[in-house]
């Protein structure tokens, strides 16, 4: 494999965590008031990769999710006996909040159903297609102290985690974007304390997991955002 610089009509950025917008049909799910909802929203998002993304690769494909991942979450299995995540309300519908507390309501296999169709399915669809022989980003961030309803909070969290899978992520590419990330002092990890990437059949894919007291606000004068900024503009794609 050659690890060269991103060429953009191969560059494809998946964002799916980056949306807090929850459409005005879906308020009523909820069980608890409006400002624990967007508290909720607000908490579980990877705030700013849309930016990140933006900013980064200014003229790679960008593939984002729309509406928040409490409302539906695209990098969840859609059937919730394959999905581990599921067993604790945070399945591609979440029930529960971060800390395990419930915050709505059951919903009929029609309700589940139409909301996947009108979010999920159309946004894997258009993954696939924009991933087809491209070299995949999965782009995230994740907090620093782990939750209650993580399935596998007992590893390390470092600053950048590089997650990979076996065929579609090829080693070399793996090693060199440790060894670029450490040259600017990032505590890197594989694998840990978030597991692969998602496979959208693109021609190799890796997700990049960054802890999220180092991303610092893009406003143009925090000195993390634009070393985190610069790491990612410069980091090697495998292609």
């Amino acid at each position: 494999m050659t690890i060269t610089a991103p060429q953009v009509r191969d560059l494809l950025i998946h964002v799916p965590h980056a949306s807090t917008f929850i459409p005005e049909d879906v308020w009523q799910e909820f069980l608890v008031p409006k400002d624990q909802v967007e508290a909720e929203a607000l908490a579980s998002a990877d705030l700013y990769t849309d930016e990140m993304a933006r900013q980064a690769w200014p003229q790679a494909k960008i593939v984002q999710a729309q509406v928040s991942r409490i409302v539906v979450d695209v990098e969840r299995y859609d059937d919730d006996t394959k999905e581990e995540m599921a067993a604790v309300g945070r399945g591609a519908l979440y029930t529960h909040d971060h800390s395990q507390k419930r915050i709505r309501k059951s919903l009929s296999e029609q309700r589940r159903e139409e909301l996947l169709a009108r979010y999920y399915r159309p946004h894997w669809q258009e993954l696939k297609r924009q991933a087809a022989g491209a070299t995949l980003i999965d782009l995230h961030t994740y907090p620093a102290e782990p939750w209650s309803i993580e399935r596998h909070a007992q590893g390390s969290r470092p600053e950048i985690d590089i997650g990979f899978t076996g065929g579609l992520t090829p080693p070399s590419w793996v090693s060199a974007l440790s060894q670029h990330f450490h040259q600017p002092g990032y505590n890197v990890g594989h694998n840990t304390p978030y597991v692969g990437v998602i496979d959208a059949g693109a021609g190799c894919a890796v997700m990049i997991e960054i802890r999220r007291d180092i991303v610092g606000q893009p406003n143009g004068t925090d000195p993390k955002w634009k070393r985190l900024i610069d790491a990612l503009r410069s980091m090697p794609v495998g292609l």
